[in-house]
């Protein structure tokens, strides 16, 4: 157990490429080494498109996430790609940022309530809110593919799958076209997913 937990960690840093725990590039160029899954939005347009309040039902116990979370079309549960960092916070899915946005073209990195930013994390883009959203293992898309699926069975789920840079491999989000899965694989199976959305961050 403690051989995978370090595996995923490697590769959810390796789907970033976080030296410094930022993101390296951008999601026009997967073919770049240093390209990270990422997207964003503009602040004004992620009030427009994000919910501007969270409801008291959508927040999440101090310390743990939701049940039954399913990673996309749109985000994780309440968390969705646009939010500001604020309304992202209000749902109560997000913990301590692990790295500030010092430059207006540089990501904030949170981790998930429960975990670490190694383990599951958000990325918030300081203009275009959430782009970046990486959840525990266990959490499937709702194609029902999560850590532990077969190469075959992401295929059979993602007929556009494509390879990437590291060994990864893409592929647009049922539902969402402007969204990307990203998937990490070790020994022929998914070792971690992110989902991403017109990132802009840079180191």
């Amino acid at each position: 157990m403690r051989r995978q937990a370090a595996a995923r960690r490697e590769a959810l840093a390796g789907l970033l490429v976080l030296p410094l725990l930022t993101v390296t590039a951008c999601d026009a160029a997967p073919a770049n080494a240093h390209h990270a899954a990422a997207g964003s939005r503009h602040a004004a347009a992620a009030r427009s498109a994000a919910p501007s309040r969270t409801t008291a039902a959508s927040r999440t116990p101090s310390g743990t996430l939701p049940t039954g979370l399913v990673l996309g079309p749109t985000g994780l549960g309440p968390l969705r790609f646009g939010m500001t960092a604020r309304q992202a916070t209000a749902t109560g899915m997000l913990a301590n940022p692990a790295t500030r946005a010092p430059d207006a073209n540089r990501c904030t990195q949170y981790p998930l309530v429960g975990g670490t930013v190694q383990d599951a994390f958000v990325l918030v883009s300081p203009d275009r809110g959430v782009v970046v959203i990486a959840p525990p293992a266990a959490v499937p898309t709702p194609q029902h593919i999560a850590a532990g699926a077969t190469l075959a069975q992401v295929r059979a789920a993602y007929p556009r799958l494509a390879p990437s840079y590291n060994g990864t491999k893409v592929a647009p989000v049922p539902g969402n076209p402007q969204a990307r899965y990203r998937f990490a694989f070790a020994n022929g199976k998914v070792l971690a997913i992110t989902m991403t959305r017109n990132q802009n961050c840079a180191s």
